[in-house]
């Protein structure tokens, strides 16, 4: 039995003197880890494919360890991301957070759309917006679609002077402050996020956000993420170093 798969390179690791180990998010059977006999020797054929961020077809021989990868062919390089020190940031930190929220072999069909989709965006220079668009879209691909237009609590209708809470969403001043930690956030933050999760994804590149409301984005996501991931993203330190730097 082989399986053929179109997915996205996640991460890669090296595995004996010339072998790698790729994990990829498909679109037929989510996240997979297969060995790539021979990937990182020049002439071997599987060397670009399986570069991070590449986008390809997959010819895979499943097993009950690791998979085994034979062919290979690519749909897009994602070269411009591993060349410019800012996109590699960014596309570093997308996949990492997939990687660290998703199991292997549980698709989950809108996840993989999301990802290249994603990375498109990336790709025109619009990393900060197409950075938070996935984090708020994967969260409700993953079943935690953050509650935006009812409080949390009462159930009231929110109309304005929002607070953000980790545990999933917004809640009205009443009821903010009996909730520790919850952060206040602007109106335009508020409409931002609402759009991020509702526009069709092409859309979004009519978005030019505000600074303030990008950053006070981030920080709301950071808290919602943070909150369900089990360890601290390696690449996340180095794309708030770079942005520190580049702001």
């Amino acid at each position: 039995m082989t399986w053929r798969v179109e997915g996205v390179v996640l991460r890669v690791r090296n595995l004996g003197e010339a072998d790698r180990i790729v994990t990829l998010y498909t679109k037929e059977h989510g996240k997979l880890n297969a060995v790539a006999r021979g990937a990182r020797r020049i002439r071997n054929r599987l060397l670009s494919p399986t570069q991070v961020f590449t986008h390809g077809r997959y010819l895979v021989f499943p097993s009950k360890g690791l998979h085994n990868m034979s062919q290979a062919d690519i749909v897009h390089s994602g070269q411009t991301l591993r060349d410019d020190l800012e996109m590699f940031a960014y596309a570093s930190y997308i996949t990492e957070l997939l990687d660290a929220l998703t199991a292997e072999e549980d698709p989950t069909e809108q996840i993989f759309p999301l990802l290249a989709a994603t990375l498109a965006l990336g790709e025109t220079g619009r990393f900060k917006l197409a950075a938070r668009a996935f984090e708020i879209r994967l969260m409700r691909e993953l079943g935690y679609e953050p509650e935006l237009y009812h409080c949390l609590l009462c159930r009231e209708v929110l109309q304005g002077n929002v607070f953000f809470t980790e545990q999933g969403g917004a809640l009205c001043v009443k009821c903010a402050v009996s909730v520790p930690g919850s952060m206040s956030v602007s109106n335009g933050t508020w409409e931002l996020m609402k759009k991020l999760l509702e526009w069709d994804f092409s859309r979004l590149t009519v978005l030019h956000p505000a600074a303030q409301n990008e950053e006070e984005l981030r920080r709301v996501m950071r808290r919602y993420l943070d909150y369900r991931l089990e360890y601290p993203l390696k690449s996340l330190d180095f794309l708030e170093t770079l942005d520190a730097l580049n702001p």
